[in-house]
């Protein structure tokens, strides 16, 4: 299992407290890397923060592989 911190996701700006309590939700979670593959699939979301999900996921895979 690893140890996931919020610091991941900090390329996501919370706009609420409710946003921050799903991003600790999120950050935390054993699935982070199926949670962020689903997001680049959103189309709503812009290019800049696609290619921030995909170098966070870059990041993960690096991580589980050590």
């Amino acid at each position: 299992m690893l140890c996931h911190q919020q610091s991941e996701l900090s390329f996501i700006e919370p706009l609420s407290p409710c946003d921050q309590d799903l991003l600790s939700e999120v950050a935390s979670s054993e699935d982070l890397s199926s949670i962020l593959t689903m997001l680049l699939f959103d189309e709503t979301l812009s290019y800049e923060l696609k290619q921030s999900v995909k170098a966070q996921l870059k990041q993960l895979k690096c991580l589980k592989t050590q």
